[in-house]
């Protein structure tokens, strides 16, 4: 199994290898400047993310492609300047009501890098159109993270796009399905998560096939420290988690 800098120590109770998914939902509103901090200040292995972008080409941390959902604010990200979408204020989520209210802007993909960077966490960045792709590779690049870096999508075709774009990246396909299995093993240096929560309902000796392909693998959130506790045990190789517990012994 091919490896690099992020790898350098496996999933552990010493060192769970978790992801914190959209920074983490259980202190601060996902995707936002106070999740990234306190999960980055918890020592977790990743920070995820998802990226969009402006009119202007600005890369911003945001899940949907709509300001509605999460912010007090209205309009689709892509057809907004970065000027318009840096006005909405964060105000849903834990303790969104709390927080200064500077803190809750939507996130460039600059700060969330600047976070990752300072704290040593490794990000875990989720691509939601292609032309994130090129910008978020381009960036990382410039600041020689590329190979301290995950890049992750549901579609195959943006993560065999990064792989093209840069053959240092590790690469992630989201809820991955068996036709994808070879492809992702063609590229290199990838893992998988596949759309199981539960891994009572693995099927029989996949994790096993996985790793002999020389990929990496996880499942759905591990929201417990139990849940988390058997993704180790069954050798899962990372997992992502909406709910940061550290320690998890």
């Amino acid at each position: 199994m091919q490896t690099g800098p992020i790898f350098h120590e496996r999933n552990s109770y010493r060192r769970p290898l978790i992801i914190a998914h959209r920074g983490c939902n259980n202190y601060a509103p996902q995707n936002s400047l106070p999740a990234f901090e306190v999960v980055a200040k918890m020592g977790v292995w990743a920070i995820e993310t998802d990226i969009h972008l402006t009119r202007d080409g600005v890369a911003v941390c945001i899940h949907d492609s709509t300001l509605a959902t999460m912010t007090d604010s209205e309009g689709i990200v892509e057809k907004m300047t970065f000027d318009e979408v840096s006005k909405a204020r964060i105000n849903r989520g834990v303790a969104a009501d709390k927080l200064p209210a500077d803190s809750l802007r939507v996130p460039t993909f600059d700060e969330y890098l600047d976070i990752c960077m300072r704290y040593g966490c490794v990000p875990f960045i989720e691509f939601k159109t292609p032309e994130g792709v090129e910008v978020a590779i381009k960036n990382l690049r410039r600041r020689g993270m590329l190979d301290y870096a995950v890049a992750s999508s549901v579609k195959f075709d943006y993560v065999a796009e990064a792989r093209r774009l840069s053959p240092e990246i590790f690469i992630h396909h989201i809820f991955s399905k068996e036709k994808h299995f070879d492809k992702l093993c063609d590229l290199g240096y990838a893992g998988l998560s596949l759309k199981i929560a539960d891994p009572a309902e693995l099927p029989e000796g996949i994790i096993g096939d996985i790793h002999e392909r020389g990929l990496r693998i996880c499942l759905r959130a591990a929201d417990t420290r139990e849940s988390l506790k058997t993704m180790i045990d069954l050798g899962l190789d990372y997992q992502p988690s909406n709910c940061v517990f550290m320690p998890i012994v």
